[in-house]
């Protein structure tokens, strides 16, 4: 069965997006994690016309190969972030070239790994084989963000995680610590490149008023050997931009800058409390480490789906990670019933009731009586 064409979202040009998907801003960690990502990627400003201009003639083959296999463009910045634009680049894993294929995978996508006719060095042809795994990613996880995700960490990781939190929101997953970051890294090289705020000088204006920007990427290219004037263009339905001429754009990044700094000058004087599903007090906490069974007893009476559960009923949760800054990451798989030991199957998040998100802050002292929030 043919799969259907990727369609866009109309989305205004002020909202950040990966590939249409929506970047949810207004979530406290995912601002957070990308005012860092831009933070860390500050040091490209002084010097982003020049690597804007050395990106030029790779996005001219990138592009309309990305089109060709209805890929959105924002999967240009892989290769940028995966290798530099180094052909030759080595990951300490053994991932080689522009788009850091392990040996099995190239090979399923086709390529040939042999010494001296690594295709992974091969502009081209390692892009046609990204875009076969991109769509392999995609159809087996259904959303943009998580291929990006299954990209740096694996489809099994992300799979995984799928079946633990019963959602597909990688925002709301807890990853490693490397492809926990590694959307933010791309999107930060996104706002770079397209954030007119970004690199408005002399050069970027005299680009900026040269004309058809693809046009002049594919002379580039032509220039340097990786085009040919009798080659084709590759046959594809163009992603659909969001950027419109007729609308100043003004970037979320500045717009959040903006926010945030209004919001320090007014602290609020008492902390907002957010409120779970449901309510359970610690019975018995297992070892603090990643896998291990905790037991609650619900605080109140609660439905989940078809399931009325009451206050004293039991919950028993599994550690999901513990990260760097002391949160615990728990999830709830079951509840029995106190009355008629009904064992019932639920997915709950532990609430971390500052902020809304899971990952609570681990107290001193662990023992009964504990009070955690819950959220399906």
């Amino acid at each position: 069965m043919a799969q259907p064409r990727f369609q866009p979202q109309r989305l205004s040009p002020q909202r950040l997006h990966f590939c249409g998907e929506v970047v949810p801003t207004q979530q406290g960690d995912v601002s957070a994690k990308l005012a860092f990502a831009l933070a860390s990627s500050s040091g490209y400003v002084q010097h982003l016309n020049a690597l804007k201009a050395r990106s030029a003639p790779f996005f001219a083959v990138i592009e309309p190969i990305l089109n060709k296999y209805n890929i959105p463009a924002d999967f240009k910045y892989l290769p940028l972030i995966e290798s530099a634009w180094k052909a030759n680049a080595v990951s300490s894993a053994g991932a080689i070239g522009y788009w850091q294929f392990m040996d099995e995978t190239a090979e399923d996508m086709g390529l040939s790994i042999a010494s001296g006719n690594d295709e992974r060095t091969d502009l081209s042809k390692s892009t046609e084989a990204a875009c076969k795994y991109i769509k392999f990613l995609y159809h087996k996880l259904g959303s943009w963000t998580l291929v990006a995700a299954a990209y740096n960490g694996g489809v099994g990781m992300v799979q995984r995680k799928i079946v633990k939190t019963g959602h597909r929101d990688y925002y709301s997953m807890t990853m490693n610590a490397e492809t926990g970051y590694y959307l933010y890294r791309i999107l930060a090289m996104k706002e770079l490149f397209t954030n007119p705020a970004y690199g408005i000088g002399s050069a970027g204006m005299m680009l900026a008023s040269a004309g058809n920007a693809y046009e002049l990427e594919r002379q580039q290219a032509r220039r340097m050997g990786w085009l040919k004037d009798d080659e084709p263009e590759p046959v594809g339905v163009p992603i659909e931009s969001l950027y419109q001429p007729d609308v100043p754009l003004r970037s979320e990044a500045y717009v959040m800058d903006s926010l945030l700094t209004e919001l320090l000058k007014h602290k609020p004087s008492s902390t907002p409390v957010f409120t779970g599903d449901a309510t359970a007090r610690l019975i018995q906490a297992g070892p603090l480490k990643v896998g291990q069974s905790w037991s609650f007893a619900l605080t109140e009476d609660v439905q989940i789906g078809e399931d009325f559960l009451k206050s004293g009923d039991v919950i028993y949760a599994v550690v999901d990670d513990l990260d760097a800054r002391g949160n615990i990451f728990l999830r709830a798989t079951k509840a029995i019933s106190a009355e008629t030991k009904t064992t019932i199957q639920l997915t709950l998040m532990a609430m971390n009731p500052a902020t809304g998100l899971a990952g609570i802050p681990r107290p001193k002292t662990i023992k009964p009586g504990w009070v955690v929030q819950w959220k399906l």
